[in-house]
């Protein structure tokens, strides 16, 4: 056990050198040479700081080992040895209340809610009864309703407040479900208490409680799958009918679709994890089977209403050019450094005729000129997708003969793009779009748009102003970045890394069926890193979800 645990770490510990050194080079110098000396730098850097601290760290999990677990288990006391006060039943109500009560200052700061991100591009689509998939089509229905009833209440404002308000008692009461699902699976007090804590004191909980967009729900939902998920894997049989748990996973995975486009692509991994692993399955073959139809099902009944949704209100298909974000930033990373344009020194002019032509038919306008390595959308919005479609073999080609050409350019525009998921020392994903005028555009967007929402009858009305403007302040400045230690749990680059480790810990242990939940977090973080760049919004489904796995997992350790 503990010689794989010190390869996987090893190899974990290498991963994190890579990144950091690769990072940081990128951050500092805009560019990197991937040439003899710097590989012989980099591996050496990787082989002793990385693999030897990777080691390091899994000796002291094994070192701390027997007092995380008397902290964590509780040392197997029983809930109800615990006394009835603190049933599942109780901590639930409990849970939620409080959470709910920590988050409400904030919704009386940002009354009647923090209508940043997507929502006024949302809105304009319900005004003008010009609906597309580019957003999810069912949040901007009930964005609609939310508007229409304030309509009819007298005041817009009224509507759009319940909506915030139902959406806060949603994501309070999907945090007070985990907390009282682990109490019942006999979590300890403390964890407990320090999980209710995080949920209801980390900043960026009240942010995102209070804010109109996509995926705060969709959050919400992810975090009840995975915890449908886990009580899926402690059922000791199958039987013929739907047990809660699954009831529950497939609801809540629909919700996961509806919510996010990237909900369902995410589901492809665990799918073909569950495929390949159902023949050597043997002692859980049922149970694979079960979670392979129930996986498949999510993916089938949400593309189904999807599908509904978009017939309904005749919806318009939105540009699929999302998708092609990083390739995107590498082929304009490769022109502006190859192609002769003048706008870096280190531009050697070796991109060939045909190869310029191709990427100028697929970025217009010399929208490469545009290019910025932490985010794909000044050069996207002025692609045409019209060249990937119906000259897909054209453009694959390209592609692929620029890769093998160029290949340090596409690895480093895919570390640029990504250094937010991949770098804890990143502080990119919290400037990419300060543009020195408007306020509320740090990592946390609180923006209010006026000339767009005030005609619409939305309009700020904060009941707690003096809470508001403490709060617009610490979201200008990124004030979280100013914070001791505790930083680190709200940097994005930090939560890839728990994840890996959680994994290795797992397989080292051999709990594998624990370990296949981590699966979604896998197909998530790939098309996280296929996207056009790194915002809390995004990263926020597995900042949630983390805590508790911790404590999950935890949970379920035995003595050796």
């Amino acid at each position: 056990m503990k010689r794989k645990g010190y390869l996987a770490y090893g190899i974990i510990g290498w991963l994190f050198v890579f990144c950091w050194v690769t990072e940081r080079e990128l951050a500092e110098k805009g560019n990197i040479v991937w040439n003899g000396g710097f590989l012989g730098k980099l591996a050496a850097l990787c082989l002793a700081a990385g693999t030897l601290g990777g080691a390091f760290v899994f000796w002291l999990l094994l070192q701390g080992k027997r007092l995380l677990q008397g902290m964590v288990i509780g040392k197997g006391v029983s809930v109800a040895s615990s006394g009835a006060w603190l049933s599942p039943r109780r901590t639930f109500w409990f849970s939620w209340l409080g959470i709910w009560l920590l988050w409400f200052p904030g919704y009386l700061a940002y009354y009647p809610a923090i209508c940043s991100y997507d929502t006024p591009v949302q809105m304009a689509q319900i005004v003008e009864k010009a609906y597309n998939d580019h957003h999810p089509i069912l949040h901007t229905l009930l964005l609609e309703g939310a508007w229409r009833l304030g309509g009819l209440l007298g005041h817009v404002n009224w509507g759009i407040g319940l909506f915030v308000l139902l959406q806060m008692l949603f994501l309070s009461g999907v945090f007070a479900l985990g907390i009282a699902v682990l109490r019942a699976w006999k979590a300890g007090v403390v964890s407990l208490a320090a999980l209710f804590l995080y949920c209801g004191l980390f900043p960026f909980h009240m942010y995102m409680s209070v804010t109109t967009t996509k995926d705060t729900i969709f959050s919400a939902f992810f975090l009840l799958m995975m915890l449908c998920l886990a009580g899926i894997l402690r059922q000791k049989g199958i039987g013929r009918r739907l047990s809660k748990w699954e009831i529950g996973y497939l609801g809540a995975g629909i919700g996961m679709v509806l919510f996010r486009t990237n909900g369902r692509y995410a589901l492809l991994v665990p799918a073909v994890i569950l495929a390949l692993a159902l023949p050597v399955w043997k002692r859980r073959r049922k149970l694979a089977g079960r979670l392979l139809l129930l996986t498949m099902a999510v993916f089938v009944a949400g593309s189904l209403l999807l599908q509904g949704l978009f017939v309904m209100v005749g919806a318009q298909q939105g540009d699929r050019r999302e998708m092609l974000s990083l390739p995107i930033q590498q082929l304009a990373r490769t022109y502006v450094y190859h192609g002769g344009v003048g706008l870096y020194p280190e531009d050697d002019n070796t991109l060939e005729a045909k190869d310029r032509e191709m990427i100028d038919d697929f970025i217009l306008d010399q929208a490469y000129l545009e290019y910025r390595p932490d985010i794909a959308d000044p050069v996207k919005r002025h692609t045409n997708t019209y060249v990937v479609r119906y000259r897909a073999k054209e453009f694959i080609g390209t592609y692929l003969g620029l890769l093998a050409r160029y290949p340090g350019d596409y690895i480093n525009a895919a570390l640029a793009v990504n250094a937010g998921y991949l770098y804890p020392g990143d502080v990119s994903h919290a400037v990419i779009n300060l543009n020195g005028r408007d306020r509320g555009l740090g990592y946390i967007q609180t923006r209010w748009v006026d000339a767009e929402l005030n005609p619409l009858g939305i309009v700020r009305e904060s009941k707690w102003e003096w809470l508001h403007e403490q709060l617009e302040k610490f979201a200008d400045t990124n004030g979280y970045l100013q914070i001791p230690v505790l930083k680190y749990s709200m940097v994005p680059g930090v939560y890839l890394w728990f994840w890996l480790m959680l994994a290795a810990w797992l397989w080292v242990k051999k709990r594998y069926e624990e370990l296949f939940p981590l699966a979604f977090i896998l197909g998530y973080y790939i098309t996280l890193f296929l996207g056009p760049t790194v915002q809390l919004r995004y990263i926020y489904p597995i900042m949630i979800t983390l805590p508790y796995y911790l404590v999950l997992t935890r949970k379920g350790e035995k003595k050796d």
